[in-house]
């Protein structure tokens, strides 16, 4: 492998993986009853960014092969991310969060089912750990939205 390859790898993982602090950030700020409502729409609304922004990664696709077969498929798998991330917007947080969480689980899912082959093995990784990362960060945010209904 070149090293342009190599760094550019290097980089994009190290920047993904930069981007799950605010959401672990906002998720421990949730379990302070003053920093609780801010944290939680922070939260929010950065999953449901992050999960358009996942969705936008196929339309990158799309637009390279743009010339060849039919994209449909794709492109309407990149535009229900930003749906789901939409109405992740829309709903109250304690429904919010975990549907969030579901809707980047079925992203990954559907990637590793339909795009596997297509994907780059570094990316896929990459990919499992960031889904990891930002599920794991959403239950704690709800577990913190949850926790004044007990």
């Amino acid at each position: 492998m070149s090293k342009p390859h190599i760094d550019n790898v290097r980089r994009t993982r190290t920047l993904t993986l930069a981007s799950l602090a605010p959401m672990f950030v906002l998720a421990a700020l949730a379990w302070a009853e003053p920093w609780r409502d801010i944290a939680l729409s922070g939260l929010v609304g950065y999953a449901a960014i992050s999960l358009t922004f996942a969705g936008a990664i196929h339309w990158g696709r799309v637009l390279s092969e743009f010339h060849q077969s039919n994209q449909f498929p794709t492109q309407l798998f990149g535009v229900l991310a930003a749906f789901l991330g939409w109405t992740g917007l829309l709903l109250p947080r304690e429904l919010a969060l975990p549907m969030l969480a579901a809707g980047l689980m079925f992203l990954w899912g559907t990637e590793q089912m339909l795009f596997n082959e297509e994907l780059p093995r570094w990316y896929r990784k990459l990919r499992t750990l960031l889904t990891a990362g930002a599920v794991l960060a959403m239950l704690i945010g709800w577990a913190a939205a949850m926790l004044p209904m007990f």
